[in-house]
C-alpha cells in the first residue's frame, strides 16, 4: 500500500483541521469537497483511528486528531524546509558553514550580529560558531574543523589549501590597575621592573601545531587564564600585568579601572586574516569574504575592534 504520509493528504488533512469544515478546506484547496472527504476517510482507515468527530454542520478534531495534527504540521513544516534547502543548495548556497572566531575578535554582541546578518541573507544555510586563541584558530581551519576563519594571526601557517586575506588589525595597550605599583613608576616603565610582576596570559588553544605565547619576559611568573575577559578582569583587580586590545581597555580607562602605561618595547599590532578553505566556494562563503572589504556590511560590523592596517 502506498504511504498516506505525502504532501498532498497532510495539506487537506491539516486544511481541514484549520476551519473546521470540509467544504471551506474544498474551496480553500480548490478541490471537490468529496475529494477532501474521501482523502480523510483514506488516513483514518491507514491509521484505524477516527480523527474527527463529525455532525452534520461541524467537524472537530478527536484527541487523536489533534495529536496528528501536531505531527503533520511538523511534516510539512520539513517537506517545505527540505524544498527551499535542496533549492539553496542548487543555487550555490552551502548547506552549512563553520566558523571559527579568534578570540580577540569575541563578543556576545558581535557574535550575535554576525549570526542575524548571515541567516537574514541566507536563511537556509546552517550556521555554526566556535572560538579560539592565537593559533588555534588555525588549527581549527587546518584540519577542517571550520570552513572559515574570522582573525586568523597574521602569520600564515605551513599546509595550503586556505586562501587568506588581511581585514584589519588589532592594537595592543599595556594597561594596569590604578593601585597596582607599576602605577607610579616613571615612562617607559623598564622590563626589569616589569619582570617583578605575574603576566596574566590567555593560553593557545592549539592542539596538532605549535602553541603562541603572547607576551612574556624571560623569568616572568605568567598566569594562564582561558579568555581575555578574565584575562582583563584579573588585570582590574591587580592580580597582575600584561597587554590588553585597545578596544577592552577603553572603558576601563574612562571608569579609572585602568590606566595606560607606556612600556620600553611595545607590543606590535596582531594582523588578522579572514581565512577560507580553498575549496569553499559557495555563495556564502563568497558573500563573507566581500563584505570584509572596505565598507562591506562584516568590516563595518567588527571596526571598532580592527584598526586600519598601517604600510610598511
Amino acid at each position: 500500500m502506498n504511504s498516506i504520509f505525502i504532501e498532498e493528504n497532510l495539506l487537506t488533512f491539516t486544511t481541514a483541521a484549520k476551519y473546521g469544515s470540509f467544504s471551506k478546506a474544498a474551496e480553500e484547496l480548490g478541490i471537490t469537497t468529496s475529494a477532501v472527504s474521501y482523502t480523510i476517510k483514506r488516513i483514518e482507515t491507514y491509521l484505524d483511528v477516527a480523527l474527527f468527530i463529525r455532525d452534520t454542520r461541524n467537524i472537530e478534531l478527536t484527541e487523536a486528531g489533534f495529536y496528528f495534527y501536531r505531527k503533520a504540521t511538523d511534516l510539512l513544516n520539513d517537506f517545505h524546509s527540505i524544498k527551499k534547502s535542496i533549492y539553496s543548495i542548487e543555487q550555490g548556497i552551502e548547506a552549512r558553514v563553520r566558523i571559527c572566531i579568534n578570540q580577540l575578535l569575541y563578543t556576545p554582541y558581535h557574535t550575535a550580529r554576525l549570526l542575524q546578518i548571515l541567516k537574514k541573507q541566507f536563511p537556509t544555510c546552517q550556521i555554526t560558531v566556535t572560538t579560539e586563541v592565537y593559533n588555534g584558530v588555525w588549527d581549527a581551519i587546518i584540519n577542517n574543523i571550520a570552513d572559515i576563519a574570522i582573525g586568523a594571526p597574521g602569520t600564515l601557517m605551513d599546509g595550503g589549501g586556505i586562501d587568506y586575506m588581511e581585514i584589519g588589525a588589532i592594537h595592543w595597550q599595556f594597561a594596569i590597575a590604578s593601585t597596582h605599583p607599576l602605577a607610579l613608576m616613571p615612562e617607559p616603565i623598564a622590563e626589569s621592573q616589569l619582570r617583578l610582576y605575574p603576566n596574566i596570559m590567555v593560553e593557545d588553544t592549539a592542539h596538532t601545531i605549535n602553541k603562541r605565547v603572547g607576551w612574556l619576559l624571560h623569568g616572568q611568573e605568567a598566569i594562564q587564564v582561558p579568555d581575555f575577559n578574565t584575562k582583563c578582569q584579573c588585570q582590574i583587580l591587580g592580580e597582575g600585568i600584561g597587554f590588553l586590545p585597545d578596544y577592552m581597555v577603553k572603558e576601563h580607562v574612562k571608569n579609572g579601572l585602568l590606566i595606560p602605561k607606556q612600556i620600553q618595547n611595545p607590543r606590535q599590532d596582531s594582523h588578522m586574516l579572514l581565512a577560507t578553505q580553498h575549496s569553499a566556494t559557495g555563495l556564502v562563503t563568497q558573500w563573507i569574504r566581500k563584505e570584509f572589504t572596505n565598507n562591506g556590511i562584516l568590516a563595518n560590523l567588527y571596526n571598532d575592534m580592527l584598526k586600519p592596517i598601517s604600510p610598511q
